[in-house]
């Protein structure tokens, strides 16, 4: 009877044990499957994403293709536009562009230009929201990232404005006008060897440009560059000989340079005392 009793309890057990396994299995089972059906959900849904991007794309380019292109009209909205920008007739000029822009098959020209009236009538909110729009049209024009740079500094959003105006340099390394406007933010937030470096790009690009060179001298100065502000100053020198601001700014340099010199020697000479002391 007592074989019997242990028989049942095993097979309670076992038959315990089995359910349990069962009901992990099936959570995990269930777990997985609703792993599998979220990772298909989210793979459709960006893949629908794409798909819809694409469609409104291509009815949009449609569209284009079937709106006849009135030039006649158009090319009178730009004429009355440029009229109004030359006289300052902002708000003349804001109408007869987005007149032109819808028009136009070539939106981004005229929004350009539209851009640059808002800038100019002081309409700086709506400026920025358009020159943002442009760059995901034309993500790789540097005159955008100028511009936007132009409107974050009137703003006093000087991090941002660097933002923009490296940019600008990045996709045109020639143009002097971006590099010193970039190194006058940089010396507005006081990082003056970054200033140094853009002036000292600027000046390499017109060498005889004597604006540059007394950025870069001011930049080096500033920075405790004494050795370069004072070549700089002597650089203008060898083009405006009577240059009073350089004469009085490299004599500042020099003595500034001598009281470096005169403390480095005296704190060599109290060394060398202390190490004969002891």
């Amino acid at each position: 009877m007592l074989e019997l009793y242990i028989f049942l309890l095993a097979l309670l057990v076992i038959i315990v044990i089995v359910f349990r396994r069962n009901i992990i299995f099936n959570r995990q089972e269930k777990k997985q499957f609703k792993e599998k059906v979220a990772s298909k959900v989210e793979k459709y849904r960006k893949q629908e994403q794409v798909e819809s991007k694409k469609r409104f794309k291509d009815e949009l380019a449609e569209e284009q293709k079937a709106k006849k292109f009135d030039f006649v009209r158009y090319k009178e909205e730009m004429r009355k536009a440029d009229l109004a920008i030359a006289k300052k007739q902002w708000k003349d000029a804001k109408q007869s562009l987005i007149q032109a822009i819808s028009l136009s098959k070539d939106e981004l020209l005229v929004s350009l230009k539209l851009a640059r009236v808002y800038m100019k009538s002081g309409d700086h909110r709506k400026a920025e929201t358009l020159y943002r729009r442009l760059l995901e049209m034309d993500p790789e024009n540097p005159d955008i990232y100028e511009n936007l740079g132009k409107i974050l500094t009137s703003k006093k959003r000087y991090k941002e404005a660097i933002r923009a105006y490296a940019r600008a340099v990045e996709f045109d390394e020639k143009d002097d006008r971006k590099l010193v406007a970039l190194g006058k933010l940089y010396q507005l937030l006081m990082r003056y060897s970054l200033a140094g470096e853009c002036f000292r790009r600027s000046a390499e690009l017109k060498p005889r440009e004597v604006e540059y060179l007394f950025l870069l001298a001011d930049a080096c100065k500033s920075d405790e560059d004494y050795d370069n502000a004072l070549f700089s100053y002597e650089k203008i020198l060898t083009i405006e000989p009577y240059n009073d601001r350089a004469k009085n700014s490299s004599h500042d340099v020099r003595l500034k340079i001598k009281e470096f010199d005169s403390f480095f020697k005296d704190k060599t000479t109290l060394r060398r005392n202390d190490v004969v002391t002891t």
